[in-house]
């Protein structure tokens, strides 16, 4: 494995920890998201954006979040102490259905750094953002992915979610993309 200032070092004896984010992993979310992006997301999005993206930036944006309390359901992956990937969930965001008495949870985002894919970072996260979901009381829930993204959806569909069909096209910090829902009960 190459490592470079920003690449965590990920022993192979050491096993993945998912805990509570907390504000001091500002700078490792930073580092996760933008990477994970660069390589989950090159030919999907646009290269000039994606090699744009500035690790200081998004960690401001990260302070930001903690600051304003918006990391609640924040869970973040690390291995021998290094950040390697994070989840956040909450209530579904656009809900198009209408309004009934069981609404359904959210996986907003899913990142792991690259060179932790594979480790199991990435399942122990979604295991604990199903958790997190049951534990804020839905009975389903639902996520959106890229269509493109084939090594994602492969991830989530042996995890037992399920492409629903419906499309959107959305604006993601200033790039318009398309992103397919996908659903499970919890």
């Amino acid at each position: 494995m190459s490592t470079t200032p920003d690449t965590p070092v990920l022993p192979e004896d050491r096993g993945v920890v998912v805990r509570p984010g907390r504000a001091d992993d500002a700078a490792g979310l930073a580092r996760v998201h933008v990477a994970a992006w660069r390589a989950a997301y090159r030919g999907q999005m646009p290269d000039a954006y994606l090699d744009a993206m500035d690790p200081a930036r998004w960690e401001r944006g990260w302070d930001r979040m903690f600051a304003e309390g918006r990391t609640r359901h924040l869970r973040v992956a690390t291995r021998d102490g290094a950040v390697v990937g994070f989840v956040d969930v909450g209530p579904e965001r656009e809900p198009d259905g209408p309004p009934g008495p069981a609404p359904r949870g959210e996986l907003y985002a899913i990142n792991v750094h690259p060179d932790a894919w594979g480790s199991g970072a990435g399942r122990a996260l979604l295991e604990a953002a199903q958790d997190a979901l049951r534990a804020l009381g839905f009975a389903d829930a639902v996520l959106w992915v890229l269509p493109g993204n084939a090594r994602a959806r492969r991830f989530y569909e042996r995890a037992g979610w399920a492409d629903e069909g419906t499309e959107k096209t959305t604006t993601v910090n200033g790039v318009e993309v398309v992103e397919r829902r996908y659903a499970r009960t919890l």
